[in-house]
């Protein structure tokens, strides 16, 4: 009687996990033009935020794009027309990383709660009435070896120059630019090896931003960061735009604006053709305080 109990028990139990870890396979973080998810008989359109069963079977039309979370915590990127069994796609991912996870609903959490957090933790642009905005935090930490710098000029020139300096204002590096942007390497042996940087950006028609700082994070914050981006970088292995997007969910989430800002950027260069990735960036400008 006593191993009889004992089998029903544990026929629950793995009744019970089967059930669990058939929640979904894959949940759905971008989507771009005709996509469409078969269950059962009936095919419906994919919407963002939704879970995808194994079971299930997507169709992407010509020009559409879906951006895909495995459970494992894999992204996938399912860029070529056609149609794809869910189990197919999730056998041939490498391994990810099941913490990446935990930034799902963060990724997917609505502008108002991400503006909220960051209003609630003081990490907002404060406006600084200079003749250039730059989309930079007047000071930051930052912990990547990449820095995107955008900005907007009211004048009518197209080229500027970004300035990198030390804390004694002294001269580092200067980028001749032809655009709103720049992507700096801060493994350029020019600025290699600096705790913190001061950025200004001039326009040819002599128009110039406030100098914002940059602080190489060290210490026990450099410590917490490393340990944590240890855990989720099993899952990025790609570097493709929805990799950086999901990579900006976690700096944001840490509130490491710059690079957080960076991702997004990267992103959305990266893809262009995918409209959400650019709308993200400007969300967050929008969030930090930078735009209406």
């Amino acid at each position: 009687m006593k191993n009889y109990r004992w089998t029903i028990v544990l026929a629950f139990l793995f009744v019970t996990s089967v059930i669990f870890a058939q929640t979904y396979a894959f949940k759905v973080l971008v989507s771009k033009g005709k996509t469409e998810v078969k269950s059962g008989q009936a095919w419906s359109a994919i919407k963002v935020g939704a879970n995808l069963n194994a079971s299930d079977e997507v169709k992407v039309a010509e020009n559409s794009y879906l951006g895909l979370m495995h459970a494992s915590g894999k992204p996938l990127e399912v860029k070529e027309a056609g149609n794809y069994n869910l189990a197919d796609l999730a056998a041939r991912l490498s391994k990810g990383s099941t913490v990446l996870n935990k930034y799902t609903d963060f990724i997917l959490s609505s502008q108002e709660d991400k503006k909220n957090k960051l209003a609630a933790t003081g990490a907002v642009h404060r406006d600084v009435k200079m003749a250039l905005t730059v989309f930079l935090p007047q000071t930051s930490e930052h912990f990547g070896n990449k820095l995107a710098v955008g900005w907007k000029n009211p004048g009518t020139a197209t080229q500027a120059e970004v300035i990198v300096m030390d804390l004694g204002e002294d001269e580092l590096a200067r980028y001749k630019v032809d655009g709103n942007s720049l992507v700096i390497d801060l493994n350029d042996p020019k600025l290699k090896g600096n705790p913190q940087y001061i950025i200004k950006v001039v326009s040819k028609d002599g128009n110039e931003s406030a100098g914002c700082g940059i602080k190489r994070l060290k210490g026990n914050r450099k410590t917490e960061i490393e340990n944590a981006w240890s855990e989720v970088s099993p899952s990025f292995s790609e570097q493709n735009a929805l990799e950086l997007y999901v990579q900006a969910g976690f700096f944001e989430e840490n509130l490491l604006l710059t690079d957080a800002l960076t991702a997004y950027k990267l992103a959305a260069d990266m893809a262009p053709e995918v409209d959400m990735y650019r709308e993200s960036y400007e969300a967050f400008l929008q969030r930090l305080g930078f735009k209406k």
